[in-house]
């Protein structure tokens, strides 16, 4: 089932960057020989008709349709570089799923065929209704659903805009009505009413003041909420709050047949970020069903939750995830809620026993998708999960797969870098060709195409033998593993019905003793594997295992019986091997056979230095335009690193992360330490071509001193790492350290003089306080111990001179006894340090009569 909801985000990936506008790679290329009995090949989109739409806020709205389930998640994808979303209303009726960001409209999309609809079968008279909510403050927009209590159909409101009102008109019957809306620093308020309409109109009105707050709550002091979902559900539709941090949400207490108040938490340490993850992840479910009592809270306890932990494996390198969650319940939706994870890292996750959760993991913002395995848990301790194994590589999923419709056939082989644990993983940044032919005449011939997108031909009905050559190939600063996976395929095929899967062979791969970012150590790697034929009843054997320690240039046999459908070998990877490529083949008893290669399966003991292939060249890494990157004690700021990238034949695209700590970057075997930390934009490179040969490349970087930081000590030098690769697909270069740029904690300065008018020959006092951003307490501290510098600029001229150079005490203060002799402005002046930032103080009058 889980293929179904990846192959739902994939084709809505696609939609959504088309959508965005930041779509930059070319168009696929598509080549059909014109003669022979085939018709021309064409390219589609994956997966059936979904939705998706940019909010007005830079979010994305992604409808997650699962033709197996009753249910269609969604979730919203953050703005640039941000981890969460924010708060927004939403509700399901009349076939349309409705979101509202807080102080935006709302803006819709269709759900799935056969939704509920809306009244359209208009009884023998209808009567005006007025709907307005008692509030004591005013808010800038809300939701009003109101259905019919017997049938569950659903009556479309007019809103009229910021304003407290709405508007329906209404047959006679029992009614049930839900009002959305936040205010700004007040909390989101879900308000119900039930009302009749008898043979006339009618005003209901919403009361704020009857609304009790609703959370659930666990004793643990250290957890704070980090995202929630709050909603009602009635039979085909639902309305409620998603996003935000701490928000308090706000619900009428009720009793109505049919109805439920749902609550999803996510709770994360406090203090912690995106880039400083909480090291445990507190996943909590409860519904109010028919009543809402009351007080609607919600009180938890560990010992009676579910606790597992789940660990995920990097790809060569040190970045971040997030792990998304939605319970599985009979509502038409529900959202997918984020929380950070570090990767490689462990988090421990407390879950609500006996409810199922429908599960991704985003490497990177929006960059690898997994989907994982459904999870529902028992009370108490469960075992652990690792997610994002070695080697990324093609994994069939039941009900998907390439096909054929008697003379039509459809080459889709998704998803392509699956984990060897068979989480279906997509890379939306991966390129695909696929190459189809029969006898030398050729069917499909393409390139360029994005992980979303399948290819078709007309092929004739009768038995023929066809090769198939699928290759995925990806480039991305966050990984250096499965940078090329290879299927190529020969099998018998004929047109006999609609809908036939093609007949191929399959071997999946999996692998055990690589360490957290799927590296090999010193003992042996156990590689598994295992055969298998999509043809029914068809027998599969392995006949083959190779590995490569030079990227598929020569290959070394490992030992397989060749009688099998699975093998299991040990390997002891040698030392001066930076990556080990896998390569398997296999055969079914009805003649097809399979080659699959893996390059750069899983790393090797060696380290990973800097690489060049070919002539692509990088140059004038630039980092916030060659300016220190300041940050103050709060609040985050945005800026860009720049680079040029050469090829002869063109940049086909790049990328850039930064780095901070002795052994960032590329893991230099042998140690143990793991970056400091390192920071991603949220997107790859923008590159713009200059010329043939030339582009330039800019992302953008957003740092929150608290947030991404959180450690005084990260401030200093950091590394900047930078990837580009040609548009022929032969060349690249990857460096780990192609600049450096200084990332410091900000100061504040001042100067005072006492007093400010002084006989000439007495004294008088310049004090002045040197403060330092602290990143961990989001405050300004003295700056003990530092030297500063008192300057003077004598009344009519233009430049300060320095007078003397003192040191701060503990408090970071200063004071010095000058004696008057002549009218001037004072300042004191720090030089920075290696951390700090340089700043001068404004300046102070001291006039000498």
């Amino acid at each position: 089932m889980a293929s179904y909801r990846l192959l739902a985000i994939t084709s809505l990936t696609a939609l959504v960057t088309i959508l965005s506008g930041t779509a930059t790679a070319a168009p696929p290329t598509v080549d059909r020989a014109t003669t022979g009995k085939a018709g021309r090949a064409s390219v589609s989109t994956v997966g059936g008709p979904q939705q998706a739409v940019r909010l007005a806020t830079g979010e994305r709205l992604e409808l997650m349709g699962d033709p197996t389930r009753s249910a269609s998640p969604f979730r919203v994808l953050p703005a640039g570089d941000s981890v969460r979303p924010g708060r927004f209303a939403y509700g399901a009726a009349g076939g349309k799923l409705r979101v509202q960001p807080t102080g935006h409209r709302a803006q819709a999309v269709q759900l799935r065929a056969g939704a509920r609809g809306s009244a359209t079968v208009r009884a023998d008279a209808y009567y005006p209704v007025k709907l307005t909510i008692n509030s004591p403050t005013g808010f800038g927009s809300k939701l009003i659903y109101v259905w019919d209590r017997r049938t569950w159909t659903a009556y479309a409101v007019n809103d009229e805009q910021f304003t407290p009102n709405g508007s329906t008109n209404l047959p006679n019957g029992d009614y049930f009505a839900v009002a959305l809306y936040t205010q700004w620093g007040g909390g989101s308020y879900l308000l119900t009413r039930t009302f009749q309409i008898a043979n006339g109109g009618a005003t209901v009105r919403f009361d704020q003041s009857t609304a009790k707050e609703t959370r659930i709550a666990v004793d643990d002091p250290t957890a704070t909420r980090y995202t929630s979902a709050v909603w009602i559900s009635v039979p085909g539709g639902l309305a409620g709050f998603a996003g935000g941090g701490a928000e308090k949400v706000y619900v009428t207490p009720y009793s109505v047949a049919g109805t439920s108040l749902r609550l999803h938490e996510i709770l994360i340490k406090q203090g912690t970020s995106e880039y400083v993850p909480s090291p445990y992840r507190y996943d909590l479910y409860r519904s109010f069903d028919d009543t809402v009592p009351a007080t609607p809270v919600v009180n938890l306890t560990r010992t009676g939750l579910a606790v597992t932990t789940t660990s995920v494996r990097g790809q060569g390198r040190a970045t971040n995830a997030s792990l998304l969650t939605v319970p599985s319940t009979s509502d038409w939706t529900g959202v997918y809620l984020p929380s950070p994870v570090a990767v490689p890292g462990t988090v421990t996750e407390y879950v609500t026993p006996e409810r199922s959760f429908m599960r991704l993991l985003h490497y990177r913002p929006m960059a690898q998708d997994m989907t994982l395995r459904d999870r529902a848990l028992s009370a108490g301790l469960s075992a652990g999960e690792t997610i994002g194994g070695a080697p990324f590589a093609p994994r069939r999923s039941p009900g998907t797969g390439s096909s054929r419709d008697i003379t039509r056939m459809f080459i889709y082989e998704y998803p392509a870098l699956s984990d060897a644990a068979g989480n279906l993983g997509i890379d939306r940044s991966a390129k695909v060709s696929i190459n189809l032919s029969s006898g030398g005449e050729p069917y499909i011939s393409a390139s360029g195409l994005s992980p979303y997108q399948s290819v078709s031909a007309t092929v004739p009905s009768v038995s023929t033998v066809y090769q198939l050559n699928h290759t995925v190939t990806r480039v991305a600063s966050w990984s250096r593993l499965s940078t090329e996976v290879r299927s190529q395929w020969q099998f018998l095929s004929a047109g006999v019905r609609y809908s036939d899967p093609l007949p191929l062979v399959d071997v999946d791969f999996a692998t055990a003793g690589l360490d957290t970012q799927n590296t090999a150590r010193l003992t042996p790697v156990k590689i598994t594997a295992t055969a298998s034929s999509r043809r029914s009843g068809a027998v599969a054997t392995l006949t083959g295992l190779e590995y490569s320690t030079d990227d598929g240039t020569t290959w070394a046999a490992l030992p397989v019986s060749g009688s099998a459908d699975r093998a299991s070998v040990e390997l002891t990877v040698p030392s001066t091997a930076a990556f080990v490529s896998l390569r398997a083949t296999a055969a079914d008893d009805s003649g097809g056979t399979l080659r699959r290669t893996v390059i750069r399966a899983f790393a090797g003991p060696a380290s990973q230095s800097d690489e060049t292939v070919g002539a692509t060249k990088i140059s004038n890494v630039v980092v916030n335009g060659g300016k220190p990157v300041v940050l103050t004690a709060s609040g985050a700021r945005e800026f860009t690193a720049t680079f040029t990238a050469t090829d002869p034949s063109g940049i086909a695209g790049g990328d850039v992360y930064l780095w901070r700590g002795p052994s960032r970057g590329y893991l230099p075997r042998g140690s143990s330490g793991n970056p400091d930390r390192v920071l991603v934009s949220g997107w790859a490179a923008d590159c713009t071509e200059t010329s043939a040969t030339t582009s330039t490349c800019q992302a953008t970087f957003r740092a929150d001193p608290r947030l991404s930081l959180g450690r005084n000590d990260l401030a200093g030098v950091w590394q900047v790492a930078v990837r580009a690769h040609s548009k022929d697909g032969r060349s690249f270069t990857d460096r780990r350290a192609a600049a450096s740029f200084s990332m410091l904690r900000h100061t504040m300065l001042t100067a005072s003089a006492a007093p400010t008018s002084v006989v000439k020959g007495k004294t008088f006092a310049v004090k002045g306080v040197l403060a330092q951003a602290n990143w961990e307490r989001t405050s300004y501290r003295g700056y003990p111990g530092q030297a500063v510098t008192l300057q003077f600029q004598k009344a009519g001229t233009s430049t300060y001179a320095a007078v003397k150079t003192v040191t701060v005490d503990q408090m970071g203060e200063v004071t010095v006894k000058v004696t008057a002799s002549v009218s001037g402005s004072w300042r004191y002046v720090f030089a920075g340090t290696s951390t700090t930032a340089a700043v001068t103080s404004s300046s102070v009058y001291v006039k000498v009569t």
